[in-house]
């Protein structure tokens, strides 16, 4: 259990291309989970309405929800509920957590979905002081908690490491600047990658069909494709040197690697593994800091995201009050 709180919390996970919804009951049990396209515009309306949906399929009313937890990416305001420059969602100002407080009758807790992911991990492993999740799926990007708080930053950017230029003469990312990691080990990214790598092949070279996904580029590499299993060796090769920052930058004792491309299991994960084993057998540093046990992937069956955005809705609760309440209604209204 991620903290005793009484009383059923929705969990909202805002992904690039799905939002998840989860209902919990204080002991944890699932009441309710929905799964939605995520909205291309108006965001907080989007969430409202699966939030209904969600809280319906439960056979709950308004009023009986304790609080509503969201992750969302972008920049997000935790005191206002705001979310800003979310590369891959609609642009501007959106006031998720008041919309969301008025229209679902609770209490809101916005959080970085990442960041928020990050919590719920550390409440599974107490005993680490910094952890990190890395998520690689429509976009890339990190969440860091120290001593069980969440590292934020100056602008609640803290962890955007898919902004971070991992080859100047990289690919343009949707930040606007060239090379990112986002632009070159994300989904999209990975897809369009082996779609170009498939023109350039010989006929015959590959299995790779002609639009493929990151999903098919995984299962290709699995089964032996050549050009996937050098692409798959690429993208393993990028995001080693990215968790090797990460575990020195923040003196990690655990970072979880997650996201929708994780899914595909020991054909993401093992090319990361030798790479990082190429590493330790070239530095002394990379070697004493970031060692074989301190780098996991999360298992397919933990949906982190949801019972992240839950975790820190409990957290809220547990510090004393909402980040943004519902505002009161008038009698009738």
């Amino acid at each position: 259990m991620t903290g005793a709180v009484a009383g059923p919390i929705l969990g909202l996970d805002v992904g690039g291309t799905k939002v998840s919804a989860l209902l919990l009951d204080g002991a944890d049990a699932v009441l309710a989970h929905e799964v939605a396209t995520t909205p291309s515009e108006d965001l907080a309306q989007g969430l409202a309405v699966l939030g209904s949906r969600t809280i319906a399929a439960a056979g709950l009313g308004r009023g009986e929800l304790l609080a509503i937890g969201v992750g969302s990416p972008g920049s997000v305001d935790v005191a206002s509920g705001r979310v800003r420059f979310a590369v891959n969602l609609e642009p501007g100002d959106t006031p998720v957590g008041a919309f969301l407080a008025d229209r679902l009758g609770a209490p809101c807790f916005v959080e970085h979905d990442v960041r928020a992911a990050a919590r719920y991990l550390a409440t599974l492993e107490p005993e680490c002081r910094a952890l990190g999740y890395l998520a690689v799926g429509t976009g890339v990007a990190a969440g860091i908690v120290m001593d069980g708080e969440p590292v934020r930053g100056a602008a609640g950017l803290a962890g955007e490491i898919g902004h971070v230029v991992a080859d100047p003469a990289g690919p343009r990312c949707g930040c606007g600047l060239d090379g990112c990691l986002e632009a070159i080990v994300s989904g999209p990214a990975i897809a369009r990658r082996a779609a170009a790598a498939r023109a350039a092949a010989r006929p015959g070279k590959t299995v790779l069909p002609p639009d493929p996904t990151a999903v098919d580029v995984y299962r290709a590499a699995a089964a032996g494709d050549p050009v996937a299993r050098s692409l798959a060796t690429d993208v393993g090769r990028v995001l080693a040197r990215a968790i090797r920052g990460l575990v020195l930058a923040f003196g990690l004792d655990r970072l979880v690697v997650g996201g929708g491309v994780s899914r595909a299991g020991a054909a993401f994960f093992n090319p990361i593994l030798r790479a990082l084993d190429e590493e330790r057998a070239r530095s002394v540093l990379v070697r004493e800091v970031v060692r074989p046990d301190v780098v996991r992937l999360l298992p397919p069956e933990v949906d982190a995201g949801a019972r992240g955005a839950i975790a820190v809705a409990r957290a809220g609760i547990r510090a004393g009050g909402p980040r943004v309440a519902a505002p009161e209604r008038k009698e009738g209204g």
